[in-house]
């Protein structure tokens, strides 16, 4: 058997796996009705059941089968009445605007803060406040405010030598590097002097075979030749820890939070052929989550 027919074999025994943003539209018996783009579709709904209207959920493919597996990010417990009604009372939580039911006894108004329970679609009842907890600061100075932004790539792409960049969804394998770019817009999120303790970024994969790692490189944009992803920064990624969010240093976060760069893929080697969905058909790809105090 040829090194062509051995690998062909590998890829068709791999999971095909990918996630995307949907809206949450309404349950249709066990199933969700979800708007993913210009579509609507109904689909099993797993995990977090059922979601609110309006929820932005996470739709994960697996071999080509769809499931509404939840929330796209941790939900707020807490909102503010913005339109008081019967039995059904509008609540901004986070900007997003709901439109749940509420407890018996409670009579909304507009600027309440109020609980919400997520496991029931509930409001709870007006509170009377809430802690923001003080951040201790270092040898008796100042603590920070703590910040979680997600930063979604611009661009993305492969490189191959002798035939420069091709294709919009980044490859780590034998002839191709892949690269997500963001112009200045992390540094725009985070702002400048940021103290950077957690940095995930967001990989949907398509298959994978051999060794892949993850790095970052300075190029705000595509550029001209071949990309550089820092050989210092470079994560190794394990067969099956090559989809979803991806942990990377902190270290590698504050560089990032510079501005003007970037994340990039390779196989180390060439022992691998690893591929992920790029920005055109995965708004979130590559996205960069950046936890920490400024």
């Amino acid at each position: 058997m040829s090194n062509a027919e051995i690998l062909a074999r590998k890829i068709s025994e791999q999971t095909s796996t990918r996630s995307e943003t949907g809206q949450f539209v309404r349950m249709d018996g066990r199933f969700a009705v979800v708007n993913i783009g210009t579509s609507t579709v109904t689909i099993p709904c797993v995990g977090f059941y059922p979601p609110v209207a309006g929820m932005p959920v996470r739709v994960d493919w697996v071999n080509g089968s769809p499931a509404a597996t939840g929330p796209v990010r941790p939900l707020n417990p807490l909102g503010v009445i913005t339109a008081p009604g019967t039995p059904r009372s509008t609540v901004a939580v986070d900007g997003v605007e709901y439109s749940l039911y509420y407890r018996d006894g409670y009579t909304p108004a507009v600027d309440d803060q109020v609980e919400i329970n997520w496991t029931t679609g509930i409001i709870q009842g007006k509170i009377t406040g809430s802690e923001t907890p003080d951040t201790p600061g270092e040898s008796g100075g100042g603590g920070g405010v703590p910040f979680d932004v997600t930063i979604r790539a611009n661009n993305s792409s492969r490189y191959q030598s002798g035939s420069g960049f091709w294709g919009n969804d980044p490859w780590a394998s034998s002839s191709n590097q892949g690269i997500w770019t963001f112009g200045n817009a992390i540094l725009d999120a985070v702002g400048s002097g940021a103290t950077v303790t957690e940095v995930y970024v967001f990989l949907p994969l398509i298959s994978q075979v051999g060794l892949a790692s993850v790095g970052v490189h300075d190029h705000p944009s595509l550029p001209g030749g071949a990309p550089y992803i820092l050989p210092s920064s470079l994560i190794a990624l394990p067969l099956g820890g090559r989809n979803g969010w991806i942990a990377l240093t902190p270290s590698v976060g504050q560089y990032l939070a510079a501005g003007g760069r970037g994340v990039g893929v390779l196989a180390p080697g060439g022992g691998g052929y690893t591929r992920w969905r790029g920005t055109a058909s995965d708004a979130m790809s590559g996205a960069v989550r950046i936890i920490g105090t400024r």
